[in-house]
């Protein structure tokens, strides 16, 4: 399920900040407890408040669910960017605690006589992006 350009931008806007990706995932809560209260009350009570009979019930109960999916699908895109913060804050918590930092440079020393110098860079783009976790 592909994620609309709305909420791409507002994950982006995000970026690395827990405090932000946090507020972002409760906001889809929010939207989704919403919206099954709205769907149960459609299914239950076709007299109700939202009234609809008929083919525009069942039209409205489709789109209801598929926004269900479609905030389920945003939900786990948040949740998966908090795994990859809260992997990359252990590891180099790992790395802080356990090397020296003449360990460190030594091993970057290694890294880059080693490695590809595609794959070095990537490394030290996403080092750069590890530092900026907020």
């Amino acid at each position: 399920m592909t994620l609309s350009a709305e909420f791409a931008q507002r994950l982006l806007d995000a970026g690395n900040n827990r405090h932000a990706l946090s507020a972002l995932m409760q906001s889809i809560d929010e939207d989704k407890r919403s919206l099954k209260s709205a769907l149960s009350q459609l299914s239950s009570e076709p007299d109700g408040p939202l009234v609809a009979r008929g083919r525009e019930r069942q039209v409205r109960i489709r789109r209801m669910k598929d926004k269900l999916a479609f905030l389920t699908a945003e939900r786990e895109a948040v949740r998966e960017k908090l795994g990859k913060i809260k992997m990359d804050v252990r590891a180099l918590n790992r790395a802080v605690s356990s090397k020296s930092v003449d360990f460190s440079q030594a091993f970057m020393a290694a890294a880059e006589r080693m490695l590809p110098e595609d794959v070095f860079n990537d490394l030290e783009i996403r080092a750069a992006e590890i530092l900026q976790i907020e």
